[in-house]
């Protein structure tokens, strides 16, 4: 099969390896439909995370069932699924609490490493998904691929953001970061009932888009100072909630001091590196911070029927289609942020 493959710094290749198999009697083999290129990847893409030489990768994948084991009971050939971006068992204490990337039955990360599950990623045209009665959800007739594919981790995962924030009607809620993250958060927030709703970042063409998809005020923070201007929009307190969906220090230090206090700081950014953050600050604004990473298996089914009813357009962020063969262009186009790239959706 054609699988995007990790060779090393920014060195993501297409090649032909060998076709997945059942090994378990919990396994599908998927045939991928639509797969895509996550920020999330760009941590290994940029060396901030190590990959084993020639591990396929991707995490963020949707298809067809291809093959079962023996003891799969949810799941037969045919079936049109999405898989959340972390695999898991569905029985242990953390599954049933709706924690799957606790899982301790055999979870972990597709496309990521060893260090993460050692799961080979699903920018291929086919991929091994373990516990598939655990991990794997259908997808209606009613939706089309495009519109289920980011319900297994970036829209599950931005409006996990908008939740943390313990957003309550009437709040300014503040937006940090206008990369697929920060628009799906700032999209999801919207259905919290905020007041007014502040989307920050540094690209005037991902803020036009903001705008569109739930923002009622958008800031170019190379231009403009947040702090100051959501202190003139909210007669100097700050904004009640803010939305950290960028992974940094400086991101998270700018939404301790944007929040006013006793606001609540939501996070799901993807902290590759140790952070530093001022506690004294914090713990003087009794602030509340909370976060994560998503854990997408239970939020898949509390989130289709909004997509289905159209309450929430993810397909919105797309900037890019391209077939497998073109994966290390797409990966290019993101990381440089050429062409107007927000989103690459790669087609089988």
């Amino acid at each position: 099969m054609k699988a995007a493959v990790y060779h090393g710094t920014r060195d993501v290749r297409v090649e032909t390896v060998a076709d997945p198999e059942i090994k378990n009697p919990h396994d599908v083999i998927l045939k991928i439909t639509k797969s895509a290129i996550c920020g999330s990847d760009l941590h290994f893409y940029r060396g901030r995370i190590e990959l084993d030489d020639g591990f396929v990768v991707g995490h963020e994948f949707m298809g067809i069932v291809e093959d079962a084991g023996k003891d799969v009971r949810e799941f037969k050939k045919g079936d049109r699924v999405v898989a959340p971006f972390w695999d898991s068992c569905g029985t242990c204490y953390f599954c049933r609490k709706n924690l799957q990337t606790s899982c301790v039955g055999g979870g972990g990360c597709f496309g990521f490493g060893e260090a993460f599950g050692n799961l080979w990623g699903g920018q291929a045209e086919y991929v091994r998904v373990p516990l598939a009665d655990g991990t794997l959800e259908k997808v209606p007739d009613s939706i089309n691929d495009e519109q289920a594919l980011f319900l297994g981790d970036i829209l599950s995962t931005g409006y996990m953001c908008a939740e943390r924030g313990n957003i309550k009607h009437g709040d300014t809620v503040v937006v940090l970061g206008d990369g697929p993250l920060g628009l799906l958060a700032t999209t999801s927030a919207r259905l919290f009932g905020p007041a007014r709703i502040v989307t920050v970042g540094h690209q005037d063409y991902r803020l036009k888009l903001a705008k569109e998809m739930g923002a009622d005020v958008t800031i170019n923070s190379h231009n403009t100072d947040p702090v100051e201007k959501l202190k003139e929009l909210t007669d100097g307190r700050g904004a009640d909630v803010a939305l950290e969906c960028v992974g940094s220090k400086d991101t998270l230090n700018l939404g301790i001091e944007i929040v006013r206090p006793g606001g609540n700081i939501g996070f799901i950014g993807f902290y590759a590196e140790p952070v530093e953050i001022p506690m004294l600050n914090f713990y003087l604004k009794d602030l509340t911070l909370s976060g994560g990473v998503c854990p997408a298996k239970g939020y898949i089914s509390k989130l289709l029927p909004l997509v289905v009813n159209g309450k929430i357009d993810p397909t919105k962020v797309i900037t890019h289609r391209m077939p497998i063969e073109d994966t290390p262009k797409g990966y290019e186009l993101m990381d440089q942020r050429q062409e107007g790239a927000i989103k690459v959706v790669l087609d089988f």
